[in-house]
């Protein structure tokens, strides 16, 4: 008796294919997901040091100005004990990234949240990238009592920081969004 397997051929070769196409069509979107993946992860990095950089910056304007401010209260304008107000106090940039920076009166027991009477105050930093990301970072920046004969615009010292008003060490609260 013969055998009739001249058809079998293009069968075995149509299911080689269809499997070799299954498994190439995996591994493309394995590649495409880790590259998304990693994309994102540059980017809420970047997010994360604009926002550490817009604390650096806002630690050195809120030197500068203590005095031009009135201790400050030109810069806190919250109503509400421990609450941000809703607008940013100002906008900076580090390298493309829009960093919002929001101020607040740490409870001191004046009982008054737009006036400073320990030199400490709460600063919060928002980066939001484009695609949706955004990194928040509060921070209690604490400085020392101005020296006497202080003066509003004071002059850098050479170690950096402003005559009469230096920076103590910071805590930092990380919140990525």
């Amino acid at each position: 008796m013969a055998c009739n397997e001249r058809g079998m051929a293009l069968i075995s070769v149509v299911l080689l294919l269809a499997v070799l196409l299954t498994l190439s069509h995996i591994l493309v979107e394995k590649v495409w997901q880790s590259t998304h993946r990693t994309a994102d992860a540059v980017s809420r990095d970047q997010l994360f040091w604009a926002a550490h950089t817009g604390i650096e910056e806002a630690r050195k304007q809120l030197a500068v100005n203590y005095a031009s401010s009135g201790g400050w209260q030109t810069f806190l304008t919250a109503d509400v004990p421990c609450v941000y107000p809703d607008s940013p106090t100002w906008t900076t940039g580090d390298n493309g990234q829009s960093v919002e920076i929001y101020l607040r009166d740490n409870p001191d027991g004046d009982g008054d949240v737009q006036k400073d009477n320990d030199l400490k105050i709460y600063v919060l930093a928002r980066a939001r990238g484009k695609q949706g990301a955004e990194v928040i970072i509060e921070s209690l920046c604490g400085f020392e009592p101005p020296a006497a004969g202080y003066a509003p615009h004071a002059s850098r010292s050479t170690n950096g920081t402003v005559a009469g008003l230096t920076e103590l060490p910071v805590a930092c609260d990380d919140i990525a969004n």
